[in-house]
């Protein structure tokens, strides 16, 4: 029987491991070999701000393709889209890049037309585009509304200013005081009053049905009994009608006093409007606080700029980005594995920061060396000590085309590490310094990482290859990084919370 030694046995598993996650990592990531199931149309934006490669292509809200590649064509973006075979879009489809929630990863969606209308040819171009978006009407409405305000403040300031308008504003306020309190007065007074009205007529109308005939009769009676009555007593009621023509005489004085009344009140309604056409030649001038008010514009500009600074603040936070990621590394050397959890956070396309928090099976080693003299006879001791198994990293990061500069603090100590790009991002070389200790000459780190799809990779290389205490080994390991909105959401909540 065929016996394999350790280093064998480790290597057929790390195989056969490699066999599993690539398998795997095809088949979540959806990467096929081959042609592509599909065809490519495209679209003209005048700006794909936030939309990258390989993002959702959807109809009614269904993913029906992805995002193939964005290019600069004649100052606008030539975004070309892969459609699924099974999907036709129609010549008169419309395009418009959308977002998911407020904060989240943006996408296009393709709005159907007429049902009737023939289909798209592969390499076809839609032509119609919707180029607003839902924060751009937010703004809108926005900024509808600030001069909406600046209407109503106008107004306002058309009618009341200075001292006098106040002391205008308050006589009319204390007169429609006055005016509802006499009406409640009123109201509450004859309140039952009104109740036994209503209970009366009611009672009354149940009578009336109960004995009308009688009533009917009754009235007939005294129609006669009044005839009769007016026959014997001609002459007084002709006395009656002389009263009520003096009655008359007196009401036509009393309209007359009235209207003496209105001629002593003339003057004075006319000094009102004369004080109150003061009070608006004053806010034209602009004179007292409500007139430099209008005059000056000064809500209205503070608006506007309080509405360019929310715009700007939200395009930076759509532009921000935070990514999680793990990767473990197998030492061949330690015949253990070195594991990093990460934390990107990449407020720009060409720069970031890195935190990651490290955990090393070898440890820190430092060498101590001890000299022991007993009669006469020195002794030297070396021993190497190992501390500190898990480690953080936290760098900032520029890039320049296809290389990346990095330094800070790399697994507790400082250095710098640069990237090397290649393959539009596919293949990925490292190099890393740091640990820089006389006694143990620097860590120095290379390799190479190549991405198998969006979310999984692969790294190997060399860690550690001018260490003084044989901790040099060869390595050999996979991961995975993804997109977190959430965490990006968190950190603007946090910025926008706190005073400034």
């Amino acid at each position: 029987m065929l016996k394999l030694s350790p280093e064998a046995k480790v290597g057929i598993f790390v195989l056969m491991g490699i066999i599993l996650l690539v398998y795997m990592s095809l088949r979540v990531g959806g990467i096929k070999f081959g042609r592509p199931e599909g065809y490519e149309i495209f679209v003209k934006f005048d700006s794909v701000a936030g939309l990258d490669k390989d993002a959702s292509v959807r109809i009614a809200g269904v993913e029906v393709g992805r995002v193939k590649d964005i290019i600069l064509e004649y100052n606008k973006a030539k975004v070309t889209l892969m459609i699924n075979s099974d999907v036709k879009v129609g010549k008169d489809f419309s395009a418009v890049l959308k977002t998911k929630g407020l904060l989240g990863e943006r996408y296009l969606e393709l709005i159907p037309g007429s049902p009737n209308a023939p289909a798209m040819e592969p390499g076809g171009e839609i032509t119609k585009i919707t180029t607003y978006t839902d924060m751009d009407k937010l703004i809108t409405i926005m900024s509808d509304v600030a001069i909406d305000i600046k209407k109503v403040s106008e107004s306002l300031a058309s009618v009341l200013g200075g001292s006098e308008g106040e002391a205008t504003l308050r006589n009319i306020v204390k007169n429609v005081e006055d005016i509802t309190e006499r009406i409640d007065n009123m109201v509450k007074a004859n309140d039952e009053k009104f109740g036994r009205i209503l209970t009366n007529f009611e009672e009354f109308s149940s009578d009336l049905k109960e004995k009308g005939p009688e009533i009917t009769d009754g009235l007939k009676a005294v129609s006669d009994n009044l005839n009769q009555v007016i026959a014997e007593n001609r002459d007084t009621l002709k006395d009656g009608f002389g009263n009520l023509k003096e009655a008359s005489s007196k009401l036509s004085e009393t309209m007359e006093t009235i209207n003496r009344l209105a001629k002593n009140v003339e003057p004075k309604i006319d000094e009102s409007i004369s004080t109150v056409n003061s009070i608006v030649k004053k806010i034209d001038k602009g004179e007292g606080t409500l007139g430099k008010l209008v005059s000056e514009n000064t809500v209205h500009d503070n608006l506007n700029k309080t509405l360019t600074g929310i715009n700007s603040y939200l395009g930076r936070v759509e532009t921000f980005k935070t990514y999680l990621g793990y990767r473990g590394e197998y030492l061949f050397d330690a015949q253990d594995t070195k594991s990093y959890f990460s934390l990107r956070l990449q407020p720009k396309a060409d720069k970031y920061y890195l935190i990651e928090i490290v955990d090393d099976p070898r440890g820190k080693k430092a060498t101590e060396t001890t000299e022991t003299t007993i009669g006469g006879a020195t002794t030297t001791t070396t021993e190497v000590k190992t501390s500190d198994s898990l480690k953080f990293s936290a760098q900032i990061a520029k890039r320049f085309r296809d290389v990346t500069l990095r330094g800070g603090i790399i697994e507790s100590t400082g250095g710098v590490g640069f990237d090397y790009y290649m393959f539009k991002d596919r293949l990925k070389f490292t190099f890393e310094a740091f640990d820089f200790d006389k006694k143990r000459n620097p860590h120095l780190k290379a390799g190479l990482t190549f991405n198998l799809n969006k979310y999984f990779f692969i790294v190997g290389g060399y860690d550690d290859f001018v260490s003084k205490l044989k901790l040099e080994s060869p390595y050999f390991g996979v991961g995975f990084h993804f997109e977190d909105d959430d965490i990006k959401y968190l950190l603007g909540s946090a910025s926008a919370a706190i005073p400034k």
